[in-house]
């Protein structure tokens, strides 16, 4: 196996969420335990995409209408997150002192994380499902 050294470095904005690691690549890069960059053609994900490998294992067993139940499930709690961003953004532009604005902006970020974090999540499930399910209405408040 022939390896080289190649640094990954990715950014979400506006999260300002960064990671920076050195990998060892052959075909697949491995980026932390579960996230991996897949630049082989033979595989059902396009070069560079982030996927969670674990979610193909748990996957791996379950009938489709199953593996739709968690995607459905999945983006709906991505869109909560995204909600929940969003309100923590309006509070940074309400803050009134430089610390409320800080601790603001410090939600937000841990907000901003979690959403990308599930969006990885999403794409994986809709990735392993092949389509894109049809979503429930959404309740009235």
């Amino acid at each position: 196996m022939n390896y080289s050294t190649s640094s990954i470095f990715i950014s979400a904005y506006p999260a300002a969420f960064q990671i920076f690691k050195t990998v060892y690549t052959d075909r697949i890069w491995a980026v932390t335990g579960s996230i991996i960059l897949k630049t082989s053609a033979a595989g059902p994900v396009s070069d560079n995409k982030l996927i969670l490998r674990p979610l193909i294992g748990l996957m791996s067993d379950q009938p489709p209408e199953e593996i739709e139940r968690h995607v459905v499930r999945e983006i709906e709690k991505h869109r909560r997150l995204r909600n929940d961003a969003v309100m923590l953004e309006a509070k940074i532009d309400a803050a009134a002192d430089p610390e409320s604005v800080r601790e603001a902006s410090q939600d937000y970020i841990q907000a901003m994380i979690a959403v990308h974090a599930q969006q990885t999540v999403v794409s994986t499930l809709l990735d392993i499902l092949g389509y894109i399910p049809d979503m429930p209405r959404a309740k009235g408040h």
